[in-house]
């Protein structure tokens, strides 16, 4: 019994919210959400277990117009969706800025490796979901500044 529950610990992740983000599926993270104009950084990650890669996500209602200037190094996954868990990225409602694409990594996202932006041109829920592997340099622990809310 102590070994199963061993097992499972090792298994799951920290999380308040399950992400799906192909080739990989069933991802928990913390949600860091956004209710005003202005700079911060993600202070609550998640961590994958066995593999220790690093995820977080940011929450947030955007207006047309409304920008998320980032600084870091990770993948960048976009879902519309008022609440968790979140299944389906999208490329629409918005234009990236100095984001290469990263499909192949994860269906729909985008790398950023240093700054870029991302600029709403459609209003709604949106998640800002960042995947991180260490060992690439990467880290969930992302610098934001937000405009336009």
């Amino acid at each position: 019994m102590q070994s199963l529950l061993a097992i499972s610990l090792v298994a799951s992740s920290q999380g308040d919210c399950t992400v799906n983000a192909p080739p990989r599926a069933s991802i928990n993270t913390f949600q860091n959400a956004v209710t005003a104009n202005g700079s911060s950084s993600i202070t609550k990650t998640g961590t994958v277990a066995v593999v220790g890669h690093q995820t977080a996500a940011l929450k947030l209602t955007a207006k047309n117009g409304t920008r998320v200037a980032m600084t870091g190094n990770s993948f960048v996954i976009v879902y519309q969706s008022s609440s968790c868990p979140l299944t389906t990225s999208t490329r629409t409602g918005f234009t990236v800025t100095s984001l290469s694409d990263s499909n192949s990594e994860f269906t729909n996202s985008y790398t950023l490796a240093s700054t870029g932006n991302i600029d709403f041109t459609t209003a709604g829920d949106y998640y800002i979901f960042f995947y991180a592997i260490p060992s690439r340099g990467q880290s969930a622990s992302i610098s934001y500044t937000v405009t336009g809310l």
